[in-house]
């Protein structure tokens, strides 16, 4: 853990504006961002109640979800994700197995695009895979009222001249421009950071060369029981080698007590966006509300010197 991590809420601001966001309160916001100065970028409204529950209707109506009040269709069952699963290098075939049995029932993430963290262990494999994903997306939604655009329209404000695209390798090939997530049955993502280069190791990319890696998120749909609604939580730490062994047996809470590391949440609705780094420590609590939490996410590669910022799921 970093020192400087340490400190009250106070001193781990959060932008916190209605849609268009423009980077007018801190100078440079994605620097910021990267030095975990502030905690987050919200925009409130970059896209509109009715088109999130237009965008809901169209994915579900398509086949690519499902009703939570229905019976999970079988072949959305095989490719639901487990709870806390992520890639890691040089995992056999049979410690996934076994680590995916240990896995919670009942607990379902149904992702529709293409995942880097799931697929990337084989490149071919994922960017046959992200080409059917444009092609999806581009058949789903037109670009003009597309939830993927105000994303990227966003994410261009704050840029400040920086050029926003989806990720690509010097070949020309193409990664996913961004993923739905469908989240059922109080799905949770206990304390964890996201990181191409510090997690996944995945060296043969070309997103791996970029210093920091942001989220974007998108809110389409959330779900509540007894009024509360299953939000973000950010950390004020960095991951490192001394935060691994809280991570893995789930005791970050405990360390994160002892060291009076400070956290923040970000309350979202369906419309609202936001932006973090993903280095560090972040939750999302599980609610085992009626309905599935929605969102629309990408990964964002920056990097100070570079003028442009790549975009992927």
């Amino acid at each position: 853990m970093n020192d400087d991590t340490s400190g009250p809420v106070a001193d781990w601001p959060v932008i916190d504006e209605l849609a268009p966001v423009e980077p007018t309160n801190v100078k440079d916001p994605l620097e910021a961002l990267s030095r975990g100065e502030i905690a987050a970028i919200i925009c409130r409204q970059a896209f509109t109640q009715e088109a999130c529950d237009d965008v809901v209707s169209t994915l579900v109506r398509e086949g690519l979800l499902f009703d939570p009040a229905m019976p999970v269709p079988e072949n959305l069952k095989k490719e639901a994700i487990p709870e806390n699963y992520y890639y890691r290098p040089g995992e056999t075939s049979e410690e996934k197995r076994d680590r995916l049995a240990e896995q919670p029932t009942g607990r379902l993430r149904i992702d529709v695009g293409t995942s880097l963290g799931t697929r990337g262990s084989d490149p071919d494999s994922f960017f046959e895979h992200a080409s059917q994903t444009q092609q999806l997306f581009s058949s789903l939604f037109d670009w003009p009222q597309s939830p993927v655009k105000a994303i990227y329209d966003q994410l261009g404000l704050l840029a400040e001249g920086k050029k926003v695209m989806t990720a690509r390798e010097p070949d020309g090939r193409l990664y996913g421009p961004a993923i739905f997530r469908a989240h059922y049955g109080g799905f949770t993502y206990r304390p964890h950071y996201d990181s191409v280069r510090q997690r996944e190791k995945r060296t043969d990319f070309s997103v791996y060369k970029f210093d920091h890696q942001f989220a974007g998120v998108l809110v389409l749909q959330n779900t509540e029981h007894d009024g509360v609604t299953a939000q973000s939580r950010l950390h004020r730490c960095f991951w490192s080698p001394e935060v691994d062994p809280y991570l893995e047996n789930d005791t970050f809470h405990d360390f994160a007590t002892a060291k009076s590391i400070p956290a923040v949440d970000v309350v979202l609705s369906p419309g609202d966006l936001y932006f973090f780094n993903t280095g560090c420590i972040h939750e999302v609590p599980g609610i085992a509300g009626d309905d599935a939490r929605i969102v629309l996410a990408t990964f964002i590669g920056y990097s100070s010197d570079r003028e442009d910022i790549y975009v992927w799921s």
